[in-house]
């Protein structure tokens, strides 16, 4: 399994959106005013820069284009290309399972905990240099990575000052945004304090993952996909193909539902133009007025088990139902348009 999205490139080229795999509001000491806003305006905007500069490249005349076009062009795509991938990297670092948080207290799993002692002497050295490197980067920019590389046959710590400065050959595992908009909403100006609480927020399972990938063993599906969105690729579709399928005739268009946990609604400012708003618990209630002859999309905040679970009885109750992956947040990141949320079709439920 490749840990980046199996419908990473469109046919037309376009680089999509990764969802995150974190819960913003159920993280250890972050906010997710802080995760949200990192997510859409920081990953979201390299992901929409880097598809203008592709689009822009592939109509280019390269005999006739001249010297300095060609290399501005190609010098952005490889800066925005570097943040797309340091930032999916970076975010699918984070996080708990489900809705526990990280404890902050786990250590990595046996093989990569052996291979971090092979080449650092202990996990103890390893967390030591890694977090001082990032501190060092405080009050400037870059990433703090860290990479296994086949040339040199072990995991290294990369210092990197922008996101187009790497080790050639290697792979980042771990990534460390060391950006002002990773941590000033929360931290203001204490990076260190900011970097402290990152390590307390680590998923090493995923981190391990992208170890075992990236020294070529299989790794499953699971620890990719956001908890609780249905596993069948029919069962899901992404923010940009929902994007295309909402430019259909409309007959050919999905049906949008927006599913909210009651507790979630005062997290809400907006939702997609055309959408109707349920409760997830009132399902049996709102099920019956849904036509069988169209397409479903259903979407949540972030794509995990209240959009996952509702898309999987859908289906079993003969729906064309589908999750849209990452939710409205991954539509706010692709730079999707919305409305003002609308309430009024939400059941009030016990």
């Amino acid at each position: 399994m490749d840990a980046q999205n199996p419908r990473q490139f469109a046919a037309s080229g376009t680089v999509m959106i990764r969802p995150l795999l974190l819960k913003p509001q159920w993280m250890n000491g972050l906010s997710e005013r802080l995760l949200v806003s990192h997510y859409e305006n920081n990953y979201g905007g390299a992901l929409r820069r880097l598809n203008t500069i592709r689009a822009r490249l592939a109509g280019l005349d390269w005999a006739s284009t001249p010297v300095f076009e060609i290399n501005a062009l190609k010098r952005e795509e490889l800066i925005a290309a570097g943040s797309v991938i340091l930032h999916e990297v970076y975010f699918d670092s984070l996080g708990g399972h489900g809705d526990n948080p990280p404890t902050g207290l786990d250590e990595p799993p046996a093989g990569l905990a052996e291979a971090l002692q092979r080449d650092f002497g202990s996990i103890a050295a390893w967390r030591a240099e890694f977090t001082a490197m990032a501190k060092a980067l405080a009050g400037g920019s870059g990433w703090a990575i860290l990479a296994w590389s086949e040339r040199l046959g072990r995991l290294v710590n990369q210092w990197a000052a922008d996101h187009a400065h790497g080790l050639p050959g290697a792979t980042p595992i771990l990534a460390l945004d060391m950006y002002e908009h990773a941590y000033h909403l929360d931290f203001g100006a204490k990076a260190a304090a900011y970097v402290d609480q990152i390590m307390a927020n680590l998923n090493w399972e995923r981190i391990a993952a992208r170890y075992r990938l990236a020294i070529g063993a299989e790794v499953g599906d699971e620890l990719f996909l956001p908890y609780g969105a249905p596993p069948q690729d029919e069962a899901r579709i992404s923010a940009e193909e929902l994007k295309a399928a909402l430019e259909d005739t409309k007959e050919q268009r999905p049906i949008l539902l927006d599913l909210c946990q009651p507790r979630d609604l005062p997290r809400r400012t907006d939702m997609l133009a055309g959408a109707t708003m349920h409760a997830p618990a009132a399902l049996a209630q709102w099920v019956e007025e849904l036509p069988r002859d169209r397409p479903i999309a259903v979407y949540c905040i972030c794509g995990f088990q209240v959009s996952g679970t509702a898309v999987t009885e859908l289906r079993r109750r003969g729906y064309d139902a589908r999750a849209v992956a990452g939710g409205i947040t991954a539509w706010h990141a692709i730079g999707g348009a919305t409305v003002p949320l609308d309430t009024s079709t939400y059941e009030q439920v016990p």
